[in-house]
């Protein structure tokens, strides 16, 4: 019909998971400590747009010093392209901000608030008791308070924390251009991880888009082994087992943030954040068949049972890198 399906992803776990979870710790450190980070009187990190000034690891750039930049953004777009060729969408599922904000933070207090995917659904389904008005409510609270917060953070990395400062302990009146920055950003924030989430990944990002020229049979993925998987079947105990070894337990799918069947193939919806993988392990130890029937593997790997190889378009991507990223290192030092 042409209507959104809102996605209940019911909570994951497992090794992958926890990988992710301490991954994202040190990005949140990284993230909220960096404005605070001065070399020589300098911040290690500034984008001030209105200035003209941009600051990268302690380097001060000016709008004369362009160039360098445009050369950077070039060295930054074909290190994208080289990366998505071989390892697919792993920057989405284990660096991507949006990611890491939407699971790790936003998701966690939701799960915490309102309990795992049958849970939610049967809150938001339900009538408008005490319990619901008081979940909903502590819920958004936290929300828009978490998007405060990231929002200062992100403002800071443009205006500098000390402008900032100014701007939260002044007179509203003095700074008034600052503070309905402050408010803009945080109704950015809260409307994206309360309602748009995952269709930032499917709707507005172009990398999704992108993967679907990068990709080839030799990129790493989340790919589901339909070899050894198919033909899928209910377990039964004590059964001995003539066809595939996938179960049909739909843990894959219920796991996926953005609603899909990995068993389907590689699909510009997946962003690689390993949930799935988890989840059929879990089942497979559970039901004593071998791990890995959804793993990190290329298409070429799963239809012909071959390793990963450094293939001629992955090393002239490499060639031409490397060219720009010594051009790049002239540049700055002299």
């Amino acid at each position: 019909q042409g209507k959104r399906v809102w996605i209940y992803a019911q909570k994951p776990f497992g090794k992958l998971y926890s990988l992710r979870t301490y991954a994202s710790y040190i990005y949140l450190v990284i993230f909220f400590s960096l404005p605070f980070i001065k070399i020589n009187g300098d911040p290690f990190f500034l984008f001030n747009i209105m200035e003209g000034k941009f600051v990268l690891f302690t380097m001060v750039f000016w709008p004369q010093d362009f160039f360098l930049f445009g050369l950077g953004m070039m060295i930054f777009v074909l290190f994208v392209a080289l990366f998505t060729v071989v390892f697919g969408r792993v920057f989405c599922g284990w660096a991507c901000p949006q990611t890491i904000f939407l699971e790790m933070i936003f998701r966690k207090i939701e799960y915490w608030i309102e309990g795992d995917a049958s849970y939610q659904k049967k809150l938001n389904n339900g009538p408008w008791t005490r319990e619901k008005i008081r979940k909903k409510i502590t819920k958004n609270v936290l929300f828009f308070l978490a998007s405060f917060v990231i929002a200062n953070t992100f403002l800071s990395y443009i205006i500098g924390i000390e402008k900032l400062f100014h701007i939260m302990t002044e007179p509203i009146q003095d700074h008034l251009g600052g503070f309905i920055s402050i408010i803009a950003f945080t109704g950015i924030f809260y409307g994206v991880y309360v309602r748009f989430r995952e269709q930032v990944c499917l709707v507005v990002c172009p990398y999704g888009r992108l993967q679907g020229v990068l990709l080839d049979r030799d990129s790493v993925v989340v790919a589901y082994d339909y070899k050894r998987g198919e033909q899928r079947g209910k377990f039964h105990k004590n059964e001995k087992r003539s066809i595939g070894d996938c179960i049909d337990c739909h843990q894959c799918v219920k796991v996926c943030p953005t609603g899909i069947d990995i068993r389907n193939g590689t699909q510009l919806e997946c962003v690689n954040c390993t949930a799935c993988i988890d989840a059929c392990d879990s089942m497979m130890e559970s039901v004593h068949l071998p791990v890995g029937l959804i793993r990190y593997d290329s298409e070429k790997g799963i239809a012909e049972k071959t390793k990963l190889r450094f293939t001629t378009r992955m090393k002239a991507y490499s060639v031409v890198l490397l060219v720009l990223i010594g051009i790049e290192a002239v540049l700055l030092s002299t």
